[in-house]
């Protein structure tokens, strides 16, 4: 825990990208007597199975709507085609780090792959991993250079 925690957790994850938008993170359970609280508490009660916060979630039981309280965990979703295309168009202010002369201007991407690529995210509902990857790295790093490098 400590080693996740505090170098990870709430370094690179929580405080640093707070305060870098001038915002206090407010960490309710990382409170000590919560956590020597919880620390009394059974295992048993704290993992049920393959349920985590059981007894965060028994607790609160009364208060969280059915579906809140049921759902099962889920990963932090990146984002992905769908944030950037419309009806199989990049949406507004996207098509402008796609063009060949943008891209040239970088001169990172190749802009005949790119373009290849936008066909490919026009033509389809969903991408795979690699593709929407490619995509999001390609409008990051162009959105990036044309910020900070001019």
């Amino acid at each position: 825990m400590k080693l996740l925690l505090a170098g990870y957790l709430l370094s690179s994850q929580g405080e640093r990208m707070a305060m870098a938008n001038s915002v206090e993170g407010r960490y309710p359970f990382l409170d000590h007597r919560l956590a020597e609280y919880a620390a009394r508490i059974s295992p048993a009660l704290k993992l049920r199975g393959l349920k985590e916060k059981y007894i965060l979630k028994r607790a609160f039981m009364d208060q969280l709507p059915p579906e809140i309280f049921s759902r099962t965990k889920q990963p932090y979703g990146a984002p992905n085609k769908e944030c950037f295309f419309l009806d199989g168009r990049p949406k507004d202010g996207i098509q402008e780090f796609l063009t060949s002369d943008a891209l040239k201007e970088a001169g990172i991407f190749n802009p005949a792959g790119v373009a290849r690529l936008v066909e490919k995210c026009a033509a389809s509902n969903r991408l795979g991993f690699r593709d929407n990857s490619a995509l999001v790295g390609v409008l990051s790093t162009q959105i990036l250079t044309r910020l900070f490098c001019r």
